[in-house]
């Protein structure tokens, strides 16, 4: 048996076309990885992610008949963006000749009803989540030589590795910062205990999940057992606590090890855009023996607000947001030693 490749093409062409909507719903699907579950899904408001937020100061004052002016009110904004990648996948029919997917094509069929599109479309699509979830922590953008997305994989995008070691070094929208120790199979337990216990007053009852890696969240298990006696499971979630205040443990594969962070519910986005550029494949054409499918999706993640984020700092040695008007600011009742 064989495949004619035009017709392959004109077969793939037609099942994103009558299948639009099964299409949109399966890509959005692939593109939804593990770190999505932490992030509030976020669609453009008229092309951009401007935000605005408000602070106010202390308005309430004891009772005098004079005017006596209390409070100050502080707009900040910052703009969080996603980025526009795609997919040209190349695939050679002749590649499969002889096999049971040759088979798939069933020629005495409807287009409507061959096996071979959508199951080519479901591998891809497996491969799309697989590489998305990659580059939602290992993801970059970079200007250092040979770090481009032009053509690469890797560099298209901003993962949490890099959105974290960012927001250590921001000084405009600076995050909280907590110094610690490097993390051990013998300290991680001690740690991440100090870690909690310096969480800002504002956030202690408000943080329920701690940020850190796949392989730290083994190292604190095994650390808890030899501390303890005991793993740090409960039968009714099955999930790793925290010491204090048995906050969850979240850990991300392929997270950096020098990495953990917490926050509120909310804070973290995942950016989307499902209303002007819908996720979806956008071609397919034939050219030199070879199918190629085209596909484009917008995708980003970010913190709302990044003075809302506690980060461990491994390499620093001051707590807090490193500046004492914005201390002032957002935690004004903070005591900082």
């Amino acid at each position: 048996m064989s495949i004619q490749i035009n017709l392959l093409a004109a077969e793939m062409q037609r099942y994103v076309v009558q299948n639009k909507k099964v299409v949109l719903a399966d890509f959005a699907r692939a593109l939804t990885v593990p770190v999505d579950a932490h992030c509030r899904k976020v669609t453009k408001i008229k092309g951009t992610y401007q935000i605005l937020r408000s602070i106010m100061t202390h308005v309430v004052q004891g009772f005098k008949p004079q005017w006596q002016a209390l409070g100050e009110f502080h707009v900040k904004d910052k703009e969080i963006k996603n980025y526009h990648q795609k997919v040209n996948f190349p695939f050679v029919p002749a590649d499969v000749l002889g096999t049971f997917l040759a088979e798939w094509y069933e020629e005495d069929k409807k287009p409507t009803d061959k096996e071979i599109a959508k199951r080519i479309y479901e591998w891809l699509l497996i491969q799309i989540t697989d590489d998305v979830s990659l580059l939602s922590m290992i993801g970059r953008i970079s200007s250092l030589p040979g770090e481009s997305a032009d053509g690469q994989f890797g560099f298209s995008i901003k993962g949490w590795n890099q959105i974290v070691e960012e927001l250590l070094v921001n000084t405009t929208h600076p995050c909280y910062k907590i110094p610690l120790n490097i993390f051990t199979g013998s300290n991680i337990v001690e740690e991440i205990q100090k870690f909690e216990l310096a969480f800002p007053k504002l956030f202690k009852s408000k943080i329920k999940q701690i940020h850190l890696s796949e392989r730290n969240k083994e190292l604190y298990e095994i650390d808890y057992f030899n501390t303890f006696g005991s793993y740090p499971s409960f039968k009714d979630e099955d999930k790793t606590k925290s010491p204090l205040r048995k906050r969850e443990l979240v850990g991300h594969d392929d997270m950096a090890d020098n990495i953990i962070f917490a926050t509120v519910d909310g804070n973290m986005l995942n950016l989307i855009d499902v209303i002007d550029n819908p996720a979806t494949f956008t071609d397919v054409q034939v050219q030199d023996y070879t199918v190629k499918v085209f596909g484009e999706f917008w995708k980003g993640w970010d913190f709302l607000i990044n003075e809302a984020v506690v980060v461990g700092d491994f390499s620093g040695s001051e707590i807090g947001l490193g500046n004492a008007e914005l201390m002032e600011l957002y935690y004004p009742h903070e005591e900082i030693n």
